[in-house]
């Protein structure tokens, strides 16, 4: 790996709450923690937090409560090992060319764009598709 500090996927952050899930739950676990510790440091995409605050208060069966959300987010951007990116109009534009040019979901293109803009080139997550972006390589914390 080189460039900056990999990026964590939402869906990381998403199993490191999901009861029904031990084995992806653990795994997360172990990965997010190891930056806590300072073992190691992550980029996270304010686009990644956003998401995780959705599906973790909308989209899943046992939704947390709010002010856990918040406090996990908070403890995440105000933490020096996590490195918060985010975007721009720019960033956007480039996102819409990546979905055409390599026929990706547009908010895997704006990861991937946002990810290329700061010099990020490892995402950890189970979602493949973005390896379709030429140099992004996906790291799968979750296989064997």
């Amino acid at each position: 790996m080189t460039g900056r500090p990999p990026l964590v996927d939402t869906n990381v952050l998403v199993y490191l709450f999901d009861a029904d899930a031990p084995a992806k739950r653990e795994a997360s676990r172990a990965l997010v923690e190891a930056c806590f510790r300072r073992e190691t440091e992550y980029s996270v995409s304010v686009q990644n937090l956003a998401e995780f605050s959705v599906v973790v208060t909308e989209k899943v069966e046992h939704s947390m409560p709010t002010d856990d959300v918040r406090r996990f987010v908070q403890a995440v951007a105000g933490f020096d090992g996590w490195h918060v990116v985010g975007y721009d109009g720019a960033t956007i534009d480039r996102a819409l060319e990546l979905r055409e040019r390599h026929a990706v979901h547009f908010w895997d293109a704006l990861l991937a764009a946002t990810m290329i803009g700061h010099g990020i080139d490892t995402v950890y997550s189970e979602d493949a598709d973005l390896s379709r972006v030429p140099g992004i390589t996906v790291v799968n914390p979750y296989r064997e």
